[in-house]
């Protein structure tokens, strides 16, 4: 309980403090502008293609000359099919929240992005691990800490926007074909408002068995169970922690198909990713 009346008070100060300065509060749909990429988003269609150094079986392949890497992945039954590839340079860091995240491997599911191409865009994107530790050091550590059960410190990265979680639940450890990770559900925030909506952050954070990359998965996900919660007033400490204690039990309790797209579908794509180096 003492968390989350902290947790309130901190995002309070950070809202009171932010109001007496010039410039607001950047929004949450502020996006990176991604800069200097090497190989332009391709429309891909996903059927096999051949790569003869991956023993695994997958159906979808995709070669990053660049990163000098392949990533496979099965396609998942219900799974909307629509995928674009590229390899990106640098993104710059345009709010204090953001990083300028090194160059990276992403596959994006355009049937799920909406047009969207920023660093948050639902996908799979794959970073060098000395990239990623040079980048923030202890992110790595805390990562291995969760999969060894020493810490409940979930990392987000790329970083979500917001000054603290209110939402951390449905944790699942979830290795893949030659790596292990968990994945959990997240919303952070920057003020102490109610919901203003029923979108979470499905996320994905794993670590290759020869620990030479880092594996993100992201998918802005729906949960319409949550709507009769949205826009309720919140006036006290007492009432930010129990009005966000029953979301969280809600959400961390729901049955994997309430969720759109379903959570026991991006499990099944998750589980089949291998990446193997050239």
């Amino acid at each position: 309980m003492k968390k989350a009346v902290v947790l309130f008070v901190l995002l309070l100060f950070l809202v009171s403090c932010t109001s007496n300065e010039t410039t607001a509060i950047p929004p949450i749909e502020n996006t990176p502008t991604v800069t200097n990429t090497i190989s332009s988003p391709t429309e891909v269609t996903p059927k096999a293609t051949p790569f003869p150094t991956i023993a695994i079986s997958v159906e979808n392949v995709f070669t990053f000359d660049e990163m000098n890497l392949a990533v496979g992945f099965d396609t998942p039954l219900g799974f909307e099919e629509g995928l674009s590839t590229s390899v990106i340079t640098l993104t710059e860091a345009n709010a204090p929240f953001e990083l300028p995240y090194p160059q990276h491997a992403r596959i994006l599911f355009s049937a799920y992005t909406n047009g969207r191409e920023d660093i948050l865009a639902d996908g799979i994107r794959i970073f060098r691990v000395e990239d990623v530790d040079a980048l923030e050091a202890g992110i790595l550590g805390e990562l291995d800490a969760v999969l060894e059960g020493q810490s409940d410190h979930r990392i987000d990265f790329p970083r979500l926007p917001g000054a603290g979680s209110i939402i951390d639940a449905q944790i699942r450890l979830q290795a893949f074909q030659n790596g292990d990770g968990y994945r959990y559900l997240i919303l952070k925030s920057f003020d102490a408002n109610s919901l203003s909506n029923t979108q979470l952050t499905f996320l994905y954070q794993g670590l290759t068995l020869d620990e030479k990359f880092f594996v993100s998965v992201i998918f802005n996900i729906n949960a319409p169970f949550l709507q009769e919660y949205v826009n309720q007033p919140l006036t006290t400490p007492e009432e930010f922690e129990n009005y966000f204690q029953t979301i969280n039990d809600r959400v961390n309790t729901a049955d994997a198909n309430l969720f759109e797209p379903p959570l026991n579908i991006l499990d099944e794509l998750i589980s089949s990713i291998v990446i193997v180096k050239k």
